[in-house]
């Protein structure tokens, strides 16, 4: 009998800590791209880790990620990357959110591990946590590159306020990803067309091999040659946070034939966005 090989990925970016606050109540959650996209690929059949910054009094935050067999390696930090979200009315999408610390930046002397993985997805929350001048680095270290386009366009104004602007080293850097992950609006950003599949082929000639694109109603990718394409299942405004997180997880985990991909990721997102948290198999 062959024996099956797990597919290795591994994750770098900050957790971050979302305070969530409403009229009626406050409520502290773990978040973050490598908290919900670990936890989706482990428990859809990858063998995960995790490299990511925070205080070390808010690690228990993120002892899902653990319990759910991933190897986290929690470098020191003074603060952990915390936001705030404050919701004014009963609408859910009225929300103002800020940013109230953030955790130390990633350096070259946080990637000195010695072995390679076969994807690595580098998901910053903020552009600046992770320095382009890192990303050839993990380049070496991967057969399978992916990012999430918010690391480098959402950016940290002022008293906190986040910001998107556009990539300014986008045409230099995009060539070094084999998978890019954008939404609506950050497609727009970085090509300024609303059309998401004709931006997509734009991020795409810009160097990005396969560009996953998701949307309200699902999710696409495009490799050059073609779209493919999944509708998401109805879904609750409380499962919403991580869609984005958990649809390239589980896309790149399913690995191989790209429709199979995508139709696995609008599957395994639709049953996330059922409930609030991460993944749950």
């Amino acid at each position: 009998m062959r024996k099956v090989i797990e597919m290795e990925i591994l994750f770098v970016g900050h957790v971050a800590k979302d305070i969530n606050r409403t009229l009626q109540k406050t409520v502290v959650v773990p978040g973050g791209g490598v908290f919900y996209g670990s936890i989706a690929a482990q428990r859809t059949g990858a063998r995960c880790s995790v490299i990511t910054k925070c205080a070390a009094t808010d690690r228990y935050l993120y002892n899902e990620m653990l319990d759910a067999g991933i190897k986290v390696s929690f470098f020191s930090s003074d603060s952990t990357t915390t936001i705030e979200n404050f919701y004014p009315t009963e609408n859910p999408d009225d929300r103002v959110s800020r940013v109230l610390s953030l955790a130390n930046s990633f350096d070259e002397q946080d990637l000195k591990f010695d072995r390679s993985y076969e994807v690595i997805v580098l998901s910053a929350l903020w552009h600046g946590e992770f320095s382009e001048s890192l990303i050839p680095i993990l380049r070496e270290k991967t057969e399978l590159l992916a990012g999430d386009a918010q690391g480098f366009l959402r950016n940290v104004v002022g008293d906190g306020q986040l910001e998107y602007r556009d990539w300014s080293d986008k045409q230099r850097y995009l060539p070094f990803f084999d998978v890019f992950k954008v939404d609506n609006n950050e497609a727009f950003i970085l090509t300024n067309n609303r059309d998401l599949k004709a931006a997509s082929r734009e991020i795409h000639r810009m160097g990005a091999r396969i560009v996953l694109a998701t949307h309200r109603d699902g999710v696409c990718a495009y490799d050059g040659d073609r779209f493919y394409e999944a509708p998401f299942a109805k879904y609750t405004i409380e499962g919403r946070t991580g869609r984005g997180d958990t649809c390239l997880a589980a896309f790149l985990a399913a690995a191989g034939d790209l429709d199979k991909a995508i139709k696995t990721a609008a599957k395994v997102t639709s049953e996330k966005m059922q409930y609030p948290g991460p993944y749950r198999g």
